[in-house]
């Protein structure tokens, strides 16, 4: 009796679930291999994407068989069957680590996620070799080798379905047998593949280099009938490109525009230099003024995050960096691309899912966990050659970044919103504030800090309230205009929508006589009940009116305060509130 470590029909199974996020992801590594194989050989690669549905009677069509071919550089026999191997492969050797393909995992890895068989023809010089797995004769025993390749023809229906003539050289990938496909029609599939492929290979189709055809047919009494074809259009997360699958007329037009130039930052690791790219893109101010109920933003909603690119290709749409609960993150872009040599920096999956190394880290904030200075953890990380070192500095470069691109974004729609001529919901609100602190003083005499920046002169209290707008991104005519109507009619408070640093739901700050209360966007609260505020349809609801009346209310509370001690223990409870209700909030998405 034998005792292998891993048994195989046992390894074959494990290997099937490989952690792909889906059928479209895992169609990606065989692109992958079309478009480096292609690169090689120079010139455009084509890759067409083929479905085939079978339906027999009074049974739902279904996807049957999946084909990817390619007029790449194809296999010899010595090749394919290495193509075939798990964790074999022709660039396994560091030095070839320069284009997309790497770990020799793909092909065989990818297919068996899916399909219980995969069939390969492959040829050079118009000599076509066929390989094949298949998953239940490895599971029985019967294969425990990949067959030696046999010379064999193109099946004359795959030869039919493709598009474009057959190259000289090239290679066929037929899934059949398909038992753990995402999607059961082959339309469905191809339109999930179209989104990802094109956001995965936008630098590719963009730059001439590859175009990638998708098509689905139904077999009907030997006949196929097309049901779906497109080819796949850039799909820019950073909305900067033309010519993309955005909606009109953002296909043929930039949506967003550059934020500041790129950033190429030059890191060490390994003994070596490397180079990581940082680029961004912020929304353009008449499509943030659509608003993410439009397709322009119900698409920008699909793309947001940071995405991770590693030798022009994407690995993934990182999510550390976002607050999930804004809907306005859906505005900015930023794109980090890195070079093969930092893939264990990067933490760089063999699937090429993720960038598992790749989030949101601080060194003071990591240093202060472990008890020590920062430079004493950064000596440390640095005697161990600790792979964080190089993430540690990215990491800082993009919150600069989005700091800058967050106020841009708050400000673009809050300018907007406050110079319209409509009175905004939280304008009421301050009014009637205003007028509980009025009967307040008169009934009890109390009064707050901000009474006494009431005795300066109306000019200098309109500068000072003009400089306040003006940081909302107002223009300076209507900031002023706005400043003067607070001071003429005496309004007390002042609400606003903005990023406040810390965990509270909102901040106080007196500005000239004026109780300035600022809504924190940053907050999960907000999404859930201020952000409506901020839109354009003229909202004006009771309820709204009265949760800022109760915040005006702690408002005053702080401002009346008799002592700085007191204000300060008013301003922690605050701050212990927002973290709170943070823990609650989140929790309910």
């Amino acid at each position: 009796m034998s005792f292998p470590v891993i048994p195989q029909n046992l390894s074959i199974s494990a290997m099937r679930s490989s952690g792909y996020r889906d059928s479209a992801h895992a169609l990606a590594e065989l692109i992958d291999n079309s478009i480096q194989s292609g690169q090689e050989v120079g010139g455009r690669t084509d890759v067409e994407v083929i479905c085939v549905d079978e339906a027999s009677e009074g049974v739902r069509r279904r996807l049957s068989r999946i084909a990817v071919v390619d007029n790449a550089e194809g296999m010899d026999p010595e090749l394919l069957r290495k193509a075939l191997q798990f964790g074999n492969g022709s660039r396994l050797d560091p030095k070839k680590h320069t284009g997309i393909g790497k770990f020799g995992m793909g092909l065989p890895n990818s297919s068996i996620s899916q399909c219980k068989r995969v069939d390969v023809w492959s040829w050079r010089k118009g000599i076509v070799y066929h390989c094949y797995l298949d998953v239940r004769e490895i599971q029985q025993g019967s294969m425990q080798e990949v067959p030696l390749p046999t010379v064999s023809a193109i099946p004359a229906t795959w030869l039919s379905l493709i598009a474009g003539k057959i190259a000289p050289h090239g290679t066929l990938v037929v899934w059949s047998e398909l038992d753990r496909v995402s999607w059961k029609q082959s339309s469905t599939l191809l339109r999930h593949t179209e989104f990802i492929a094109g956001r995965v290979y936008r630098h590719f189709i963009n730059e001439k280099k590859a175009r990638i055809r998708l098509a689905a047919y139904e077999e009907k009494s030997s006949k196929y009938i097309p049901l779906f074809e497109s080819l796949v259009r850039p799909n820019d997360p950073l909305y900067l490109m033309t010519g993309t699958n955005a909606p009109a007329p953002y296909d043929q037009l930039p949506a967003f525009e550059k934020f500041g130039d790129a950033q190429t930052l030059v890191v060490g690791y390994n003994g070596a230099e490397h180079r990581v790219t940082i680029r961004a893109s912020v929304c353009k101010s008449e499509v943030r003024r659509e608003g993410g109920t439009k397709p322009i933003g119900q698409h920008a909603a699909k793309n947001q995050g940071i995405s991770v690119v590693r030798s022009r290709r994407e690995l993934e749409m990182n999510h550390s960096f976002i607050n999930s609960y804004d809907s306005r993150e859906r505005w900015w872009g930023i794109e980090v691309e890195f070079e093969p040599g930092l893939d264990d920096v990067f933490g760089v999956t063999n699937n090429k899912q993720a960038a598992t190394g790749f989030l949101r880290i601080s060194l003071e904030e990591d240093a202060g966990a472990e008890g020590m200075s920062d430079a004493d953890y950064l000596q440390m990380l640095e005697l161990d050659r600790d792979p964080r070192l190089p993430m540690y500095r990215i990491s800082r470069e993009i919150e600069k970044l989005l700091g800058g691109m967050r106020a841009k974004v708050a400000k673009m729609r809050e300018g907007d919103r406050i110079q319209s001529q409509e009175e905004r919901i939280e304008n009421k609100a301050e009014k009637a504030a205003t007028a509980s602190v009025i009967k307040r003083r008169e009934r009890l005499g109390d009064t707050g800090r901000s009474d006494k920046g009431e005795d300066a002169s109306d000019k200098d209290r309109a500068d000072a309230l003009t400089t306040d707008i003006i940081q909302e991104g107002v223009d300076d005519a209507k900031a002023r205009h706005i400043a003067v109507d607070y001071v003429r009619k005496k309004i007390k408070f002042r609400f606003k929508h903005a990023e406040v640093s810390g965990q509270a739901i909102f901040d106080v700050n007196i500005i000239s006589g004026v109780i300035s209360v600022t809504l924190n966007s940053r907050h999960p609260v907000h999404s859930r009940l201020f952000s409506i505020l901020q839109e354009n349809e003229g909202v004006d609801s009771p309820y709204a009116r009265e949760v800022l009346s109760l915040i005006a209310a702690w408002a005053r509370l702080e401002d009346e305060a008799s002592s700085d001690k007191i204000r300060r223990n008013l301003e922690e409870v605050r701050q212990q509130w927002g973290s709170m209700a943070m823990d609650f909030f989140e929790s309910e998405e």
